[in-house]
């Protein structure tokens, strides 16, 4: 094999750089595979060039892998399903966004994954897509024989520390294809088994124990603006996704050229070569995680003599048995039995109506499994000229998993599209077969069952679709506008008040109490377009605001209930401090986050309930008398309470409390995850405070001017997980301050922007 090549090292690579440009003086050998230019600027953002798709790949896992070589290794080996083998069966593990035991991490692993499987679906990617996975593989792999003997402390010398395979990277691609559809019942799929096997119920029971810990539920709030309502004239694109700021799911802001056919910045999810959220010359695009069915439960009718049997149309049909062998880091081998129906695994949820009984079992079926599709459909957004351009690459390929999009283009066009992989069951089949649950601790989407035991009440089969089984884009939700789209979760219906959409149920249904964040955001945008119009910054300000919607609902009440003699009086002394936001110096802040969830949904707080035909404004009119008075007061005392176990007052300011731990500093973070703050933060309890783990991620704010793009962002987390690198918490410390800064796109723009001088890169 040709000696690699590495000309013109950007200085803060190092040393170990510095020394392999030598081999630029090398004798001449033949022709490169794979070649690409590096330049990093502020916050070390790689700007990538290349001449194909394989070198822009390659140069895309190099770069990653600078900032963050151990999370991808141990991410790679998770996948692989070896985390016991290397940290033991009990030690912890996160599957997509949930917590579990590395047990089931591998268990669920090896029974999802079907390689045979993905690799005929990645031959029918396209070569464009199918290159920059080859360059991906070649350029992680590049990165560990370059650095070997200089990895990071985390990983430096560790036996999972390996080189990759296109299979590894097929299998992240379901991975975090399934994050929000059958990923969330990992436990309950590699823990199921029938009945009669008492040991195995009990590891179950220990499994719904543990679910009042929901993870962190992946969210967002996206808004486009359109022509009419910006002050340009041209369309205004505000990206704030929330996602985890721990593990694979993490964002990495990057920018991908090749000159003439593709160039693109934003952001991209650690493990995926493509930009997932960004911008163009022409449109910018967001998404926000949707409401509508990504999976189904089918409800198997049990043989009453075989609970491993079940009855289609009056005949019997026995489950298949798989047995997952696992290595202990003791060296003994784990092995469970698996059972799968025709319509996929079978779960079991102990304590819910889920649970595999004698008489019914439930089984999982993904409209997301081995959906390799997501490669091409971010190359056709990467290429898209305006936002229609959008809705067709979605339509065609429906290939982006679980997430609603939004767009805007220089032309003032705004698109809200939830066009995705969704179960094709029409209204009139649903109507027959199917019934809705109130979804489950740490699901977004309610839980769609089908009757399992009618053949008829399947998926209905397209062929004029990207993939039989899915609901075709013409019966999906597509709304464009000159004025604005928002979405922060909740259901397509009401993108925009003016113009409500109705769909199958199978696109969401009415999602009920608990939606402040919609409601925030609708107030806000509608507050502003009263008073003018918006621009870059007032977006970003508007969405940073940190207004708690809940305060100005309930506030006024609570204030009234703490006159009783049985008030909590330092609970009710911060309240009556308390500025009603989520800033820094909000004093009173995390005691309402606190208090907030266990009473937002009680019926009995409401003067107005909450009305399906009147969702934005209800319910409302907080009033509390009674007995409901005392228990209100009660759960604030609560909230108080806990807060005094973590060694904290009732009326801290929140910058004190809430952080982001980076080593030894604590960067004070604010915002809050209820109550309808847009700036979403959440944190788990930590010695004297709130670390955070998920919430607003990367930010991009992008309008258009006659020379291209006018962007600013910011990494919430910043883009390394190394505590060695200068970018593990330069963004974060902005984003403390709420400061977005400007993405350089133009070739002007990275060159005074720049940190470093060109890295080229060869093999």
């Amino acid at each position: 094999m040709k000696q690699p090549t590495i000309l013109r090292p950007l200085p803060l690579l190092g040393a170990a750089l510095l020394g392999l440009a030598a081999c630029a003086s090398a004798p001449k050998q033949e022709a490169a595979k794979y070649e690409v230019s590096i330049t990093r600027t502020q916050f070390g953002i790689p700007h990538i060039t290349a001449a194909d798709f394989a070198s822009l790949g390659f140069g895309a896992a190099y770069t990653r892998a600078q900032d963050n070589v151990c999370l991808l290794a141990d991410t790679y080996m998770s996948f692989a399903g070896e985390r016991s083998k290397y940290f033991g069966a009990d030690g912890d593990a996160l599957i997509g966004i949930r917590p579990a035991k590395n047990i089931d991490n591998d268990i669920f692993q090896l029974a999802v994954t079907d390689k045979a499987a993905l690799r005929a679906a990645f031959q029918k990617a396209s070569p464009d897509s199918r290159a920059l996975v080859d360059g991906w593989v070649a350029g992680y792999n590049r990165y560990l024989r370059d650095h070997r003997d200089s990895l990071p402390a985390a990983c430096a010398g560790k036996p999972w520390v390996r080189e990759i395979t296109t299979d590894d990277v097929l299998v992240s691609f379901n991975t975090f294809s399934i994050l929000s559809s059958s990923a969330l019942f990992a436990k309950q799929i590699a823990t199921a088994a029938p009945p009669a096997a008492t040991a195995r119920q009990e590891a179950g029971s220990r499994v719904a124990a543990t679910e009042a810990f929901d993870g962190m539920p992946l969210g967002s709030n996206g808004w486009a603006f359109g022509g009419d309502a910006t002050a340009n004239g041209k369309g205004l694109v505000l990206a704030n996704p929330h996602f985890p700021w721990i593990g694979p799911a993490r964002f990495y802001e990057v920018h991908l050229t090749i000159p003439g056919k593709l160039d693109v910045a934003g952001a991209a999810i650690m493990t995926l070569p493509f930009v997932g959220i960004g911008f163009n010359k022409d449109v910018a695009w967001t998404h926000t995680s949707d409401m509508a069915a990504h999976m189904t439960l089918f409800k198997l009718a049990l043989d009453p003599q075989d609970p491993t049997a079940y009855i289609v149309d009056g005949k019997r049909e026995a489950m298949s048995r798989r047995e997952i062998q696992v290595q202990d880091k003791d060296g003994r081998t784990i092995v469970r039995t698996l059972y799968a129906s025709r319509h996929g695994p079978l779960i079991s949820v102990p304590g819910t109506e889920f649970e595999w009984t004698r008489q019914a079992a439930y089984a999982v079926t993904d409209a997301n499994t081995n959906n390799l599709r997501s490669g091409d459909t971010y190359l056709d957004l990467a290429r898209a000229r305006n936002v229609q351009d959008i809705r067709k690459a979605l339509g065609r390929t429906l290939g982006v998993p679980a997430f609603n999009t939004l767009a805007a283009d220089r032309n003032g066009d705004a698109l809200y599209a939830d066009i995705t992989p969704v179960p094709n069951v029409p209204a009139d089949r649903f109507a027959a077969c199917g019934t809705v649950r109130d979804r489950l601790p740490g699901h977004l989407q309610d839980i769609y069952v089908l009757d399992g035991s009618r053949a008829a009440c399947e998926w209905e089969k397209s062929t004029d679709v990207a993939e039989p089984g899915l609901l075709p884009p013409s019966l999906q939700a597509a709304l464009l506008r000159r004025d604005y789209v928002q979405n922060s979760n909740d259901s397509y219906r009401y993108s925009n008040p003016a113009e409500p959409l109705q769909l199958s149920p199978i696109m969401g249904r009415e999602p009920g109490l608990g939606r402040l964040r919609t409601r925030s955001g609708v107030e806000e945008i509608g507050r502003v377009l009263k008073a003018g119009r918006f621009d870059i910054d007032l977006a970003a300000q508007t969405m940073l605001g940190n207004k708690f919607f809940a305060a100005d609902l309930a506030r006024p009440a609570l204030l009234e209930l703490c006159k009783r003699k049985s008030a909590p009086a330092e609970a009710c002394a911060a309240l009556a401090k308390w500025d009603g936001k989520a800033e820094l110096d909000s004093r009173g802040a995390m005691l309402f986050s606190l208090f907030w969830p266990r009473i937002e949904n009680r019926p009995d707080v409401w003067k107005v309930a909450y009305d399906a035909n009147d969702p934005l404004n209800t319910p409302r009119g907080f009033i509390v008398a009674g007995k409901a008075g005392d228990e209100v007061l009660a759960e604030l005392a609560a909230a108080a309470e806990g807060m005094k176990k973590l060694g904290l007052e009732p009326d801290a300011k929140l910058g004190d409390v809430q952080f982001a731990q980076r080593g030894e500093a604590r960067i004070p973070i604010s915002g809050s995850s209820t109550g309808g703050v847009l700036n979403y933060a959440k944190g788990m309890p930590s010695p004297k405070g709130y670390v955070l783990v998920h919430g607003a991620s990367y930010m991009q704010a992008v309008t258009f001017d006659e020379q291209g793009p006018v962007a600013k962002a910011i990494l919430s987390y910043s883009q390394s997980t190394d505590p060695a690198s200068p970018h593990y918490a330069d963004q974060t410390r902005e984003f403390s301050k709420k400061k977005l800064h400007r993405y350089p796109f133009s070739a002007a723009e990275i060159a005074a922007d720049a940190i470093g001088e060109p890295m080229t890169l060869r093999q």
